[in-house]
């Protein structure tokens, strides 16, 4: 009986596994770079988000504004950059919200230092 219940549970884990798709989406401007990389299931959606500043004076950005424009949408404003010059963002929605596709349009805008740059981001 121990081993049809192993069995079983083993057997639900991998076809769990097998419903997950994994896709990202990389754009630059003249000052920024941008990565946009998605994990799905049945059961939730999570969106890795890296920002990075092609510049090399870092400390002349100050703070930054950004907005991503996709299915969800997501941004942050009054953000400072990391010592390497990046900006990270992570989320997870459930699966009632509405999901990403390999075909989502994806655009960033960032505004930092009186300047704004909007760029696309294309499916790797």
């Amino acid at each position: 009986m121990l081993k049809k219940m192993l069995f079983l549970v083993g057997t639900i884990l991998l076809l769990t596994a097998c419903n997950t798709k994994d896709f990202s989406f990389s754009g630059e401007s003249d000052h920024w770079h941008a990565e946009l990389n998605v994990k799905q299931s049945s059961d939730f959606e999570k969106k890795d988000f890296v920002l990075k500043y092609k510049g090399e004076d870092i400390d002349s950005v100050g703070n930054v504004a950004y907005a991503v424009e996709e299915v969800g949408g997501f941004g942050r404003t009054g953000v400072t950059l990391e010592e390497n010059g990046v900006i990270r963002h992570s989320s997870e929605s459930d699966p009632t919200n509405a999901q990403m596709s390999e075909d989502t349009e994806v655009e960033v805008t960032v505004k930092w230092d009186d300047q704004e740059e909007t760029f696309t981001l294309a499916k790797d």
